[in-house]
């Protein structure tokens, strides 16, 4: 149910990482494209723990205490054994070339480091990669780009989470409003479910494709698209 874009096939990626025990992954795309997901897959793989990072988990506001929280990071990271996620890691590897204070550069400096001594696996999500500093890029292997569901995937998923896997209840006007949805990703498949199980209720395939249109309403993608109609 991903839809990902890269050089290699991510079964021989993670084949490779099986085999060599250590790499550097860069997954990038939009919020909700399910960039996690290989993550714990790889773990699993490797029957190795993973340990997620945000980057609130990091930043501090004392001097130097950021970097220490990074090297940290890789250090309980090794002692686990685990393979390591640091989400939004775009607020650490920042282009340096744009940098407006001393302790970006630094930040960045000990990420690369960091990066550098790890012996093990180590996955960087990002939804900025255009932010991201080129000697940053040069040091992961592998750089897989997650993008929206495509129209066999949304149908799919929809038949899985609003139809109880029954395919044969997908009507052909649910399927032409799904067909319209070219942004959809599996976090708005989620956010719907959430919704369901905090209301306890239970939605008919109208109700359910409804909320999916709401949620794909507010993307930055589409309002963007949809503002350019207009001009």
């Amino acid at each position: 149910m991903l839809n990902v874009e890269s050089r290699f096939e991510v079964p021989r990626i993670v084949e490779a990482l099986k085999a060599r025990g250590h790499g550097t992954l860069c997954f990038y795309g939009a919020p909700g494209t399910g960039k996690t997901a290989p993550a714990e897959h790889i773990a699993r793989s490797l029957e190795r723990p993973l340990l997620v990072k945000q980057a609130s988990d990091l930043m501090s506001k004392f001097v130097g205490e950021t970097e220490q929280n990074m090297a940290a990071m890789f250090r309980e990271a090794e002692a686990e054994k685990a393979v390591l996620l640091l989400d939004e890691a775009d607020s650490f590897l920042q282009d340096r070339r744009g940098a407006q204070r001393t302790y970006e550069v630094t930040e960045v400096n000990e990420m690369l480091q960091g990066m550098e001594r790890f012996a093990g696996i180590f996955i960087c999500t990002t939804n900025l990669m255009e932010r991201i500093d080129r000697a940053a890029l040069r040091r992961f292997a592998f750089k897989i780009r997650f993008k929206p569901l495509m129209p066999a995937q949304r149908e799919r998923m929809f038949v899985i989470e609003a139809l109880g896997g029954d395919a044969a209840l997908l009507s052909p006007a649910v399927a032409a409003r799904l067909a319209k949805l070219e942004q959809l990703c599996p976090g708005d498949f989620a956010a719907v479910k959430r919704q369901v199980e905090i209301l306890a209720a239970r939605l008919s395939p109208e109700e359910f494709i409804e909320q999916l249109e709401a949620e794909h309403r507010i993307k930055p993608e589409v309002r963007e698209a949809r503002n350019i109609g207009f001009v």
